[in-house]
């Protein structure tokens, strides 16, 4: 079963013919069988009030597809992540007097290399097929984004795998509480499976915790966590900005399906809270300036 996870900027029209709709909180999720391929579409409906909806739509992405007739603040800002996060397959919707444009636009970034599409809905369905997507089966790895009480069933989380495999009856340690858990079922798409890859969206029934217990951008994974609350190191800003960073300069943190605050001090961001060490490296925002989302830090 191959599964691809798209990120939908401003294309509602395009996602609601392919796909049915799911799950619904600040990020409104798609969901689409089409023989051996399953497709996630995640959209960002809070944004852009929300700059959280947006990052945490983007953070698990392989694909994103991108509306850009209307070229605004809002697009740029769209732009700004997608790079940060290293989203390098995508496609962009766009009339053709604003091609030339787009493409100046994103030429200097990781999006260089998206294509412009001008088809049906369906037909974006087989291009997306056609992209190729690296796995990482490292460690076993999951991040999850909604959890509830089920009766009859117990605690389940939705989430994505993000590297490795997960099976039934896997024993596995919950971040930040770094509690062993255990995953007493798993669904796809509605569907009881007993193992799932890297890629796959995925419904997890749980044992040995509680929904009060959890917060979306906790993962769970076969290995122990390394946390950190300081991270030592300068901050590189998108190279189509200019910010100067001064000393107590508040950051959040915009990665990992999760929004945090922190503040930049003496060559280090200093976190509120510890951080589970997933990534190389972190994506940073601010609220005051424009684009919000402006940099990241190698940790």
């Amino acid at each position: 079963m191959e599964s691809y996870n798209i990120f939908a900027y401003n294309s509602s029209e395009y996602v609601k013919e392919i796909a049915k709709i799911g799950t619904n909180s600040d990020i409104q999720l798609y969901h689409r069988k089409d023989g051996d391929s399953i497709f996630t579409f995640i959209e960002a409906v809070k944004y852009p009030e929300k700059v959280s909806s947006l990052t945490d739509s983007i953070f698990p992405a392989d694909i994103a597809v991108i509306n850009a007739r209307n070229i605004d603040k809002n697009l740029g800002e769209v732009i700004v992540t997608l790079d940060l996060m290293q989203k390098e397959h995508g496609f962009i919707i766009a009339d053709d007097d604003r091609k030339e444009l787009i493409r100046k636009i994103i030429g200097n970034t990781n999006l260089k290399n998206y294509r412009f599409f001008d088809g049906k809905p369906m037909e974006l369905v087989d291009e997306i097929k056609n992209v190729k997507i690296n796995r990482d089966n490292s460690r076993n790895l999951t991040v999850i984004d909604h959890f509830f009480k089920v009766r009859g069933v117990g605690t389940v989380a939705l989430g994505f795998v993000i590297s490795g495999t997960v099976k039934k009856h896997d024993k596995m340690i919950l971040s930040d509480i770094d509690r062993e858990i255990e995953v007493k079922s798993i669904q796809m798409n509605d569907v009881d499976v007993d193992t799932t890859n890297a890629g796959s969206r995925v419904g997890l029934a749980l044992k040995n915790i509680e929904p009060a217990d959890m917060s979306r951008g906790m993962f769970i994974s076969d290995k122990p966590f390394e946390y950190r609350d300081v991270i030592k190191g300068k901050i590189t800003v998108q190279n189509s900005l200019k910010i100067e960073l001064t000393d107590n300069f508040e950051v959040f943190l915009s990665d990992m399906m999760r929004y945090q605050r922190g503040k930049f001090e003496n060559d280090r961001v200093i976190f509120e809270k510890k951080l589970p060490v997933i990534r190389d490296n972190i994506i940073l925002s601010n609220n005051n300036i424009t684009p919000r989302i402006f940099g990241k830090i190698k940790v």
